[in-house]
């Protein structure tokens, strides 16, 4: 992939255009070895975006909804236009909210396959939910 270094795609239900990096966390050895980065909604991708200088674009709320209507952060980028998305989408929970993103997908023919993808997910101890990390400024004294 050494030749798209630099360049951008285009997420493809909103337009945004997104940056191609080369970053050691990828591992090649698993799938293609390209992977998507959410800084603001993974703690890997949170240090790759960090050494990337990629934008952290919080779409959730503090209840694991989609946050979209009024988020500057992920309104900035977007082409003129491509609101319909958030005004579907905002509010939704987030498991809802994926499988209608999937289903979108497959409707525009931009998904060629599904394959399971072991991977580790935070759970909750007591609750046993997926913990979503979520990009806030915090402090203490």
């Amino acid at each position: 992939y050494a030749d798209v270094i630099g360049q951008h795609v285009v997420l493809p239900l909103v337009g945004r255009k997104i940056p191609i990096v080369a970053d050691t966390y990828s591992d090649p050895e698993k799938g293609s070895g390209a992977v998507k980065i959410t800084p603001a909604h993974d703690f890997n991708d949170f240090e790759v975006g960090r050494r990337h200088g990629l934008a952290q674009i919080s779409v959730l709320d503090q209840e694991g909804r989609l946050a979209l209507l009024g988020n500057e952060d992920y309104q900035r980028g977007l082409p003129e236009g491509s609101n319909q998305l958030a005004e579907e989408l905002n509010g939704t929970e987030r498991f809802a909210a994926r499988k209608q993103i999937v289903a979108r997908l497959q409707d525009f023919g931009f998904l060629e396959r599904i394959e399971p993808n072991t991977h580790m997910v935070p759970h909750g101890d007591r609750s046993g939910v997926v913990i979503e990390p979520y990009l806030t400024d915090q402090w203490y004294v």
